[in-house]
């Protein structure tokens, strides 16, 4: 069988409820998770729900990689910036990984970093002013107008910030400021030239938005849906290419 190359940017959304069962049987059969995986897991047993979550959305972080570069991913520790972004040594692929409900989105990225995020659709409980810096934020990096009275489109504009944090190295904390999220109100924020990356919304389902951030995108990003059997994810797997 002749293995296809994957392009540049690849990006899979998985629902860890209808996959969990999935993960765990290709986890106790073929190890993937790394020690520092296992102990992360362990820290997190005081929270049976959220542990099982995050074990899951790691088993299929570390299979998403494997249909990148192949098996060569396996156990291999990630390693954890100061903000907790996690990345493989030098000469592997890019990846990063956002979290809501019991989804998972998860970017592998040859060429740059690449930033994701996702947020499921809900009532927001902040102030009018500060909607209002966060859409006029997103906007610097988009050219979108949105309202800023309305959930989703607010939603909207913090996942394309979210990512454009990622896709930058640095924290979401640095990029509220610089814009003037959080921090004096008074003073006007410009658009970073230099280290802007492009950012685009996602087609995640109707139940949450989405957005990517890299260097550079291509006209058309497609989301695949991760595998909910194990046929499906023997064909995923077989799609690698080193």
């Amino acid at each position: 069988m002749t293995r296809s190359r994957l392009s540049d940017l690849e990006i899979v959304l998985v629902d860890l409820g209808a996959s969990r069962a999935l993960l765990e049987s290709e986890e106790a059969s073929t190890l993937r998770l790394s020690a520092s995986d296992r102990l992360r897991v362990d820290r997190l047993s005081g929270d049976p729900a959220r542990q099982s979550l995050w074990r899951a959305a790691r088993v299929a972080t570390r299979i998403v990689l494997e249909r990148a570069i192949g098996p060569r991913v396996r156990g291999a520790d990630f390693e954890i910036a100061s903000g907790g972004r996690p990345s493989l040594s030098e000469g592997f692929p890019h990846f990063n990984v956002s979290h809501t409900a019991d989804v998972a989105l998860i970017a592998v990225c040859r060429s740059s970093l690449v930033g994701v995020d996702i947020e499921s659709h809900r009532a927001l409980s902040i102030s009018p002013e500060r909607r209002r810096r966060i859409v006029a934020a997103a906007a610097r990096f988009t050219g979108d107008e949105a309202n800023p009275d309305n959930d989703v489109d607010v939603l909207v504009a913090w996942v394309r910030l979210e990512a454009v944090a990622k896709a930058r190295g640095a924290g979401i904390g640095v990029l509220l400021t610089e814009q003037g999220v959080i921090g004096s109100a008074g003073e006007k924020r410009e658009k970073s030239a230099k280290s802007s990356p492009a950012v685009t919304d996602l087609d995640v389902g109707t139940s949450y938005v989405g957005a990517v951030a890299a260097d550079a995108l291509p006209e058309k990003i497609a989301v695949r849906r991760f595998p909910k059997h194990t046929d499906e994810l023997a064909e995923f797997l077989s799609e690698f290419s080193t």
